[in-house]
């Protein structure tokens, strides 16, 4: 039994922590108590998430923000308005075009017993004329059968012909139903629900933002809970998304001017007086005059669409709803750009700077060029796809305070679900914990399960590989809390019944205590993980890693070129201003002589470490040793 969160005195953090939460859809119900917990020892300052992970850490930012307003103590009673009655499913709402498949899929849902005959009394209600002109051809069969055998043996075989041809005809009529209903899921934005409300009760994306609204002390007739006003408290949220027209990550909020929106498509997706926010707050100029001539430009040009107000203006739901999009269950998020890649649109662009150029005082639309750029639909979607866990969030070389992250998993084999929910909450208890790889099984037997399962698989590698190899990195795997889920937990279980719920968020809770234990208190005997064995850890992996690389910076620097008639890098550092190449020249004596007296200090290290062989940093290094290189950032 956990202690209420609603009763905690949020007034006196003494420490401060950031966190990160894994997406899951419905398993975002673990992660409320799991943040009060937190809260009542440590200052959010650094909070992400992706997917439901999004969810609930836009929750758990905009509470940090209301905590003198009691934030915190509406968070920890949002599970029980989610626990009650059918309000998690509610918040799920097909559009008039996609409510019978929505009502066929969500029958497949929940408990395997009597799913059969749910999806079979699914189909008869969504799928009425489709199953019936299935059925017709062997229920004819079976009535002329009935009216003409004459004998025994015909009117047998008739009829177990017909009741054959029955069964086929409905699975065949079913599934030229449901194939034809898929057609609508497009024109919806690939989701069967937009997150706006359809039937008078609340809607996600309407709820979301009200309760962001309320933890962060605002009402709905104040202006949106913005980034900004989360920064200005000292408070940072990233959001993951995927754009799957790129198909790429990116974290939110972006600083980016690419991006333009639709308000006629905004308004299917948010509610008003976030799209009229959005109109309203258009981001600033550049600073520069050709900056703002070219600015000014691409905005007639893509007129009616708008740009994207900047970074400290978006709207906190605007960034949670892309990040929640779980594909075809909810609606993607369109925005538009120009792809700079095609010829004609280069073209264009270039006969209308030109023209800009010429003609200073004349406002694009009011004449110039016929030709025009073509902007196009990107499609942003659910950020697991992309990085359902981005554990990455918030990383230093050497941290100045923990991040803290929840990992939600199936059980393993050798352990059942207890009715103790701490014992549903794995915290690696040693240095080497947390280093084992998880296996995902396939079912024994073959058949349709085991093909299921292997293709689910090969998704969540592309999904998760990343994240779970990150996972087992030292440094990394003594911050993670896994909490443990059955098939009938979390996921895509939209009706778990209020018992579920409340011990997900019990078990939720449990992990968070767990880490309060772990890195907010003094350890009992030295081998005991702590903050401190956090930081040693992390300063040992991290010197190994700048002494691998600072050998092989040094290697590549100091060796003979391999190919006959190349320069050194020294070479290339020195060359003037007319020697090829001309990219990525020194913008200065200056900034010459820092890069060189720089490199001067890499090869110190360098001659440092190779003086000292045998001894190295490597030798005794926590394991498997992670290594430093250049990757794109999100």
């Amino acid at each position: 039994m956990t202690a209420d969160p609603k009763t905690y005195d949020y007034s006196r953090p003494t420490h401060s922590c950031d966190v990160v939460m894994k997406g899951g859809i419905t398993s975002g119900v673990v992660y409320p108590h799991a943040v009060c917990e937190l809260a009542q020892t440590y200052r959010l300052r650094n909070v992400g998430g992706t997917s439901a992970g999004a969810i609930a850490a836009a929750a758990a930012a905009a509470a940090e923000l209301g905590r003198d307003d009691d934030g915190f103590k509406k968070l920890a009673a949002l599970p029980g308005w989610i626990s009650a009655g059918d309000n998690l499913f509610s918040l799920f709402q097909p559009q008039p075009g996609t409510r019978r498949l929505f009502r066929f899929l969500m029958a497949g849902l929940g408990s395997p017993r009597g799913r059969v005959l749910r999806l079979l009394r699914a189909a008869v209600t969504s799928f009425p004329l489709a199953v019936l002109a299935g059925a017709l051809p062997g229920a004819a069969l079976v009535v002329l059968t009935a009216l003409f055998a004459e004998s025994t043996v015909m009117l047998v075989a008739g009829i177990a012909g017909g009741l054959l041809l029955l069964c086929i005809g409905l699975v065949l009529g079913l599934i030229a139903g449901v194939l034809r209903a898929l057609g609508s899921v497009p024109a919806n934005e690939f989701g069967l629900c937009s997150g706006l409300p359809s039937d008078g009760r609340p809607a996600l994306t309407p709820w979301l933002g009200g309760v962001m609204d309320d933890l962060a002390g605002r009402t709905e007739s104040d202006d949106p809970l913005t980034f900004g006003d989360l920064e200005d408290a000292g408070i940072r949220l990233e959001l993951m998304t995927t754009n799957l027209t790129n198909r790429r990550p990116h974290k939110l909020p972006w600083e980016t001017r690419e991006f333009f929106f639709d308000p006629g498509e905004f308004r299917r997706l948010f509610p008003e007086r976030i799209v009229a926010w959005l109109e309203d707050h258009p981001p600033p100029e550049p600073d520069t005059p050709a900056g703002r001539r070219d600015w000014k430009l691409r905005c007639a040009l893509l007129s009616p669409l708008l740009p994207l107000p900047a970074a400290e203006d978006l709207p906190v739901i605007v960034a949670t709803r892309m990040s929640l999009s779980f594909p075809v269950l909810l609606s993607a998020v369109p925005l538009w750009s120009i792809d700079a890649s095609r010829t004609a649109n280069q073209r264009a662009l270039e006969t209308w700077r030109r023209w800009a150029r010429e003609h200073p005082d004349e406002a694009p639309g009011a004449g110039g060029p016929a030709e025009r750029p073509t902007p196009e639909r990107l499609w942003f979607s659910d950020g697991g796809i992309s990085s359902n866990f981005p554990v990455h969030f918030f990383d230093a070389a050497l941290p100045r305070r923990p991040t803290f992250a929840i990992n939600l998993r199936p059980f393993h084999p050798d352990r059942r679900r207890s009715e103790d929910e701490r014992e549903n909450v794995y915290l690696p208890a040693g240095s080497g914990g947390g280093l084992l790889e998880w296996w995902y099984r396939f079912p024994e037997g073959g058949g349709l399960g085991a093909l299921s399962a292997f293709a689910q698989s090969v998704v969540r590698t592309m999904q998760n590989r990343v994240d779970e190899a990150q996972m087992r990195v030292p440094g990394y795997r003594d911050r993670v809390a896994h909490v443990s889920l059955t098939k009938d937990e979390g996921g895509m279980n939209l009706t778990m019944p209020t018992e579920v719920i409340v011990a997900l968020t019990s078990r939720g809770q449990h992990a968070a205590a767990a880490l309060v234990d772990r890195f907010a208190k003094p350890p009992a005997k030295p081998g005991d993980l702590s903050w401190d064995s956090h930081r040693w850890t992390r300063f040992r992996s991290a010197l190994a890693a700048i002494a691998e690389l600072a050998a092989s910076f040094h290697e590549g620097y100091a060796a003979p070129p391999d190919q006959p008639g190349d320069r050194t890098y020294a070479d290339l550092s020195a060359r003037t201003e007319d020697e090829h190449p001309a990219a990525y020249r020194w913008a200065g004596r200056a900034q010459r002589r820092l890069g060189e007296d720089l490199v001067a200090e890499v090869d110190s290290a360098a001659a440092v470490l190779a003086a000292a062989n045998p001894t190295t940093l490597e030798e005794g290094a926590p394991r498997p040793r992670p290594e430093l290189r250049l990757a794109p950032r999100d």
